[in-house]
């Protein structure tokens, strides 16, 4: 993989702010869509499933224009707007969607993988919110290619 997208209605780190948009390291690049405006799932000022709803819907349409120049995309699936970030992804074939997730809903989150045609995308477990493996994985990839490894650290 050359080029990948997160894409996240949180923003993918707790302590350091990374911009949206395209970052480059190693002569890979990682396009990062996330919500910088400081609302998200660690903050008091949570937003609401419908406003996660509308973040998802927002973020895909700027993904939409990138997507011919990706190979692969992480999409965030968390406790709130989990329906609408996996029915976009089903627009995508299934190997090229990781979806990362806490386990709040697991259950309903594993029926709606199966429902939009995605059983085969791969999944990972993450902390609530998402954002250390979210960051992590970002880091990851743009310094050896990877997004997940059996290093536990």
């Amino acid at each position: 993989m050359e080029n990948i997208a997160i894409i996240t209605y949180n923003c993918i780190s707790r302590t350091t702010s990374f911009p949206s948009g395209w970052h480059e390291r190693n002569g890979r690049k990682a396009l990062l869509l996330q919500n910088t405006k400081g609302e998200g799932s660690w903050q008091d000022g949570q937003i609401d499933a419908d406003r996660r709803r509308e973040q998802v819907r927002t973020l895909w349409d700027e993904l939409r224009a990138e997507l011919p120049k990706l190979d692969h995309v992480v999409v965030y699936v968390g406790a709130n707007g989990s329906q609408s970030a996996i029915a976009l992804a089903a627009q995508l074939s299934p190997a090229k969607v990781t979806f990362v997730g806490c386990d709040c809903g697991l259950l309903e989150k594993e029926v709606l993988v199966r429902a939009a045609g995605m059983g085969d995308a791969r999944r990972l477990l993450c902390e609530c919110g998402g954002h250390v493996t979210l960051e992590r994985m970002f880091h990851r990839f743009l310094e050896s290619g990877e997004l997940i490894s059996d290093d536990p650290s």
